[in-house]
């Protein structure tokens, strides 16, 4: 706003228009159009309005003139909008993160399909091929002219045509996808020919000649230009370029120079490279500016007098509106360019949970409907909640809803102190008249409820409910409001509260979804620290209503931790099938016997050295006896566990029912890991170098894969390390323990014969499962390199341990297979015999002992 406008006192109006084409030029906001001057005359015909739009920064300093022109009655006739800083000229649009992501599996699938079905990509481009040499030549030639012709001209038309039309900063972008693609394609294209992948070659090329490239990286760059450029989304661009496109495409096929695979892969390569670039360099917005929202809340009857830009929401903006008479508005605006946010997220949801996880709406127009259907259904079931003012369309990219908003207090700012019991009343009140109505919140926490001055409770952000809610959903909201007034004023009261406003009954029912699962992330997140909170209200819930029926709700389809059991498995299952295949399974059942005794009594020495592990950091006296039967029901844990979660809950247990405090249990089960990883450690390095000295190393040559995967996994490691909410995220995870186990391991070493007890035992443990793996190789191979075994059990242990299937089934079979063909130098066969006998003597065995072990040790109070 300029100061002559300000200063003269008689308002006047701009009679320029935002044009679509100036917002997608990412103009600054501009001054409004005649539109608005129209519409104010529309709403009072007997007084005309005119009104100035202008915009100020979004400081201190635009703050204190919103607040004089606020509380000015000339300045009424003025509209002020505050946005810069706010509301950014380019954004990622989410849907360009979901393209990329169906684009790079997309890649991989394919990729993977020509790799393992090499003869039938082989038959299919030949196939096609044929079928390409019977086009007439005629139209061979105006394909190649296109071909030749588009991928210079294509181009360069599209260079001049962006810089006419101002779009520089877009011409960039799509010139260093162009290179991207390129440079990728052609580094994927080196690899292959470096790393001699014949079998890529042939599946990509259709030939095992180098000289043939089996991308086409040019191919790949237009591809790329021409996403990032955003042509396909303008006539005639689009046309023309899936013209180019498909002439770039057919040509390479109809002169076998390259499979229909390779030139796939390449249009999807150069897609997900233009996706790629366009998603982290971001594109030129199309939203209307805050000018324009201001004209459509006064098109729709809203006058106001300042609106100011709060923040950016994953759906668009929130503005701040002052009226000018009335209430202040929160006013939701919703952009096109952000249709898609959580699409992904709500995608896990549904695969992952078995009840409705909610119909959030990913089209601009459905989400304006859907919030807007929520709104008049809570009014018209008396729900205190924001009241809709007014539901418009500011263009075709963008729309708006006001609502009013009265002045209140955050339920999640508030002190338990501070909260009344009226005030949970209401609260409870707000939640059954929801419920009545059959609509679910699915958001119903502390920040989602406003204590007005009235102390009446307002229920906020209905935007992801749900009308005619099934009896799961409406059963979770009562669950999140539990744990959320829990969180704040204690189960006691939460509990309490409900069951005085809505029955004993009522409260019970939410039981069965009393879930981490079913809760919002922000719940989530708080029911974490405070881990007891969920089993309090379950007992406080149980002791009112003793009758009450609980009938289990399995609310997750899949888990996490199934899914990825699910992978782990499949990748074990083809290693196991890769090695089998050579493998002779006479050789199993006829292993040379004299080493099948050494290796059960090496397994049978590890139970006690584990006893010794953990008694040996733990101050108190334990007896050798029931600590060794806690190592032997361990085995048994670990049937339905990973091994380090299996055997380290019945330590756990173990400690507390001999009598030690949870707290110094827990710090003594962590020393005694701290010391078994240092030495395990120490072992590996240890028996690595007495490798490498027993080795001739002058002929070896380390694979280019190999090294390729460490170098990159150490600049991973290390620009994570380099992250400090990556650093923080960790050291919040071993913080804790760390603050636990120093004091505990100053004790212990203060003590010599404990601490020797401890890494002795550590010592014993893996020397006697080394031992036994090299008795069990020796049974079916004479050529044992124990200092190899040793170095191939200890990384194959970690990696079994790290593996979250039950066991480590899989993974550590595959790892220890792995290691002895290329680490011991031994054979398939002979491999996978002896990590077979010596899975079965050291895991499959001792399940039935351990669960005799497991039994026995209840019946005696140590578990």
């Amino acid at each position: 706003m300029t100061s002559a406008d300000r200063g003269s006192g008689q308002p006047t109006a701009s009679a320029t228009s935002e044009t679509d084409e100036q917002r997608d030029l990412d103009a600054p906001a501009v001054e409004g159009d005649a539109t608005g001057q129209d519409s104010a005359a529309e709403l009072n015909p007997s007084q005309p309005i005119e009104r100035v739009w202008a915009t100020e920064p979004n400081n201190a300093e635009a703050d204190r003139i919103a607040e004089t022109e606020a509380q000015d009655d000339q300045a009424r006739e003025q509209t002020l909008v505050i946005e810069d800083g706010v509301v950014s000229k380019r954004l990622r649009r989410p849907m360009d993160l979901v393209r990329l992501i169906v684009a790079v599996l997309a890649c991989v699938a394919l990729a993977a399909f020509a790799y393992f079905a090499t003869t039938a990509t082989s038959s299919i481009g030949e196939d096609v091929s044929a079928a390409s040499q019977r086009l007439p030549g005629f139209l061979s030639s105006v394909l190649s002219l296109i071909a030749l012709v588009g991928l210079f001209v294509l181009p360069v038309a599209a260079t001049v045509d962006l810089l006419v039309r101002g779009r520089g900063r877009q011409l960039l972008d799509a010139f260093i996808g162009l290179v991207v693609a390129v440079v990728l394609v052609e580094s994927t294209q080196a690899a292959i020919d470096l790393l001699n992948l014949d079998r890529w070659q042939i599946a990509l090329a259709g030939s095992p000649n180098t000289g043939v490239s089996p991308l086409l990286s040019l191919f790949a760059g237009v591809v790329a230009f021409i996403t990032v450029a955003r042509l396909m989304a303008r006539v005639p661009w689009n046309g023309i370029s899936i013209i180019v496109v498909i002439s770039l495409g057919v040509l390479p096929i109809t002169a076998g120079t390259n499979t229909l695979v390779g030139v796939a892969l390449s249009l999807l390569l150069g897609w997900a490279c233009g996706l790629l670039t366009r998603y982290a360099l971001g594109t030129p917005t199309t939203r209307p500016s805050g000018v324009r929202v201001a004209q459509t809340l006064e098109r729709a009857g809203i006058p106001i007098v300042v609106l100011r830009a709060t923040e950016i929401t994953d759906i668009g903006r929130h503005y701040l509106a002052t009226q000018v008479s009335g209430p202040p508005l929160d006013v939701i605006v919703l952009d096109r360019d952000l249709e898609g946010a959580g699409l992904i997220q709500q995608f896990w949801r549904t695969l992952r949970l078995r009840q409705d996880p909610g119909d959030r709406a990913f089209n601009m127009r459905r989400s304006l409907e859907q919030r807007a259907l929520l709104a008049y259904a809570a009014a018209n079931a008396g729900v205190i909640a924001p009241r809709l003012l007014a539901a418009r369309e500011v263009s075709a990219d963008s729309s708006l809803l006001a609502y009013e908003q009265l002045p209140g207090r955050v339920l999640a700012d508030m002190r338990a102190e501070e909260i009344s019991d009226d005030m949970l009343n209401s609260i409870w009140m707000a939640a059954a008249r929801l419920r009545n109505a059959g609509i679910a919140h699915r958001q119903l926490n502390s920040h989602n409820i406003l204590i007005r001055i009235d102390g009446s409770a307002e229920l906020r952000r209905l935007n992801e409910g749900s009308v005619a809610a099934s009896d799961v959903a409406l059963r979770i909201d009562l669950a999140e409001l539990l744990c959320s007034l829990g969180l704040l004023v204690g189960p006691e009261r939460a509990v309490l509260s409900g069951q005085r406003t809505l029955g004993g009954s009522v409260i019970a029912s939410a039981l069965p979804v009393l879930q981490p699962v079913a809760l919002s992330s922000d719940t989530k997140k708080a029911i974490r620290k405070n881990k007891d909170l969920l089993v309090a209200i379950r007992d406080l819930v149980i002791e009112a209503q003793p009758d009450a029926s609980v009938e289990h709700i399995e609310l997750e389809r899949i888990k996490p931790r199934t899914l990825i059991m699910i992978v782990l498995a499949t990748v074990a299952i083809f290693v196991l099938i890769s090695n089998v295949s050579t493998f002779n399974f006479s050789q199993l059942a006829d292993p040379d016997w004299i080493w099948v005794v050494p290796a059960f009594l090496a397994s049978l020495v590890t139970y006690p050295a584990a006893a010794w592990s953990l008694s040996g950091f733990v101050p108190e006296r334990l007896k050798l006896l029931p600590t060794t039967g806690a190592q032997v029901a361990g085995d048994f844990a670990t049937l339905v566990a990973p091994p380090t979660l299996g055997a380290v809950a019945i330590n756990l247990r173990y400690l507390q029912k001999v009598g030690i405090h949870p707290a110094l249990a827990t710090a003594s089960i962590g020393v005694s890991q701290v010391g078994a990883f240092v030495v395990h450690i120490l072992l590996l390095l240890g028996f690595g170098i007495a490798t490498g000295n027993q080795s001739d190393l002058s002929g070896f040559v380390p694979s280019r894969v190999v090294l390729i995967i460490i170098i990159a996994a150490i600049i991973l490691i290390a620009g994570l390390a380099l992250l400090r909410p990556i650093r923080n995220m960790v050291w919040e995870r071993i913080g804790p323990m760390m603050k636990e186990v120093i004091p505990r391991l100053v004790t212990v070493a203060q003590r010599p014969w404990k601490l020797f007890e401890g890494v002795g035992g550590i010592l014993l443990l893996n020397l006697g499962y080394i031992i036994c793996l090299t008795a069990c190789v020796k049974a079916y191979s004479d050529d044992v390199n124990i200092t190899a075994i040793a170095v191939v059990y200890l990384t194959g242990s970690v990696i079994g341990q790290a593996a979250p299937t039950p066991g480590g089934v899989g993974a550590v079979e595959g790892a220890l297979i792995l290691g002895l063909t290329t680490v011991g130098g031994l054979a398939a066969g002979p491999a996978v015999s002896a990590v077979l006998l010596y899975r079965l003597i050291t895991f499959f065995l001792p399940t039935l002992p351990g669960y005799f072990a497991f039994n026995s040790l209840q019946r005696k109070g140590y578990l």
